[in-house]
């Protein structure tokens, strides 16, 4: 899970891709965006799947997006949705 942060809102206006085309550009072999979530303001959040947070940056530095935003990568362990009950105690995972 990534929070990313605006550096520059003039890139922010002048891009306005469709949600396909937006995931589509955030793909690459080793890294891409699943899930976005973003308001008004300078911060938003994209689920990644990737092998490590290099492979984010990476593709980051690869699309120029590392000149317009400031991320900050947060490998995640554990995942609970409404979408998937299984009425399981909530655990943290041991590790890998």
């Amino acid at each position: 899970m990534c929070t990313h942060t605006s550096s520059s809102s003039e890139s922010d206006n002048n891009w306005h891709p469709t949600d396909r085309e937006f995931f589509e550009f955030f793909t690459s072999e080793k890294a891409y965006v699943v899930q976005h979530w973003r308001r008004r303001d300078d911060f938003f959040f994209c689920h990644w799947i990737a092998e490590s947070e290099d492979d984010i940056l990476e593709l980051l530095d690869k699309t120029s997006m590392s000149n317009t935003i400031v991320t900050m990568a947060n490998e995640m362990h554990r995942f609970i949705t409404t979408y998937d009950i299984k009425d399981e105690k909530i655990i943290m995972p041991d590790e890998m």
